[in-house]
């Protein structure tokens, strides 16, 4: 449970910096909704991951840079003292990710995985989906989709 709490906490905050931030102390008729910009920031290519940030070694998780926003160095930079950086794209995960602003700038999935430092079970990859779900801009998805580009 302990891990759903962690991953839940890393989804909140990764759905705030990325969707919440553009209508922040905003009166609510001049807010911006995530759908509203979304055509705006929108890419019309098919998935690449341009690299990777690969922490299953500590806590079962690995992050795949897909947007155009996601340069070399800022991928470095996201993924520094926390995980190992690559250019290829994470392992396999047959539990899934959390896939953040897709089709956009700076589209990412964090993808959970059954083994490593915090190994997460499909019971709480559920919860993880539940979590992903529900924030503006994230949607739960299998590697099998994204690879053959089932989903929006």
């Amino acid at each position: 449970m302990k891990k759903s709490l962690m991953f839940l906490s890393l989804i909140v905050v990764w759905g705030l910096f990325y969707s919440a931030g553009c209508s922040e102390g905003m009166p609510d008729d001049e807010a911006i909704e995530y759908d509203e910009i979304k055509e705006l920031i929108a890419e019309d290519r098919p998935n690449k991951v341009k690299g990777s940030c690969n922490v299953i070694a500590d806590s079962s998780t690995c992050l795949d840079f897909i947007g155009s926003v996601w340069s070399e160095e800022r991928m470095k930079l996201s993924c520094e003292g926390t995980g190992v950086f690559s250019f290829d794209s994470c392992p396999y995960s047959e539990l899934g990710g959390c896939r953040m602003t897709g089709g956009t700038v700076t589209e990412s999935i964090s993808w959970s995985y059954g083994y490593g430092g915090q190994p997460i079970s499909a019971e709480e990859a559920s919860y993880q989906a539940q979590a992903c779900n529900a924030l503006p801009g994230g949607f739960w998805v299998m590697p099998d989709q994204v690879y053959l580009q089932e989903i929006q």
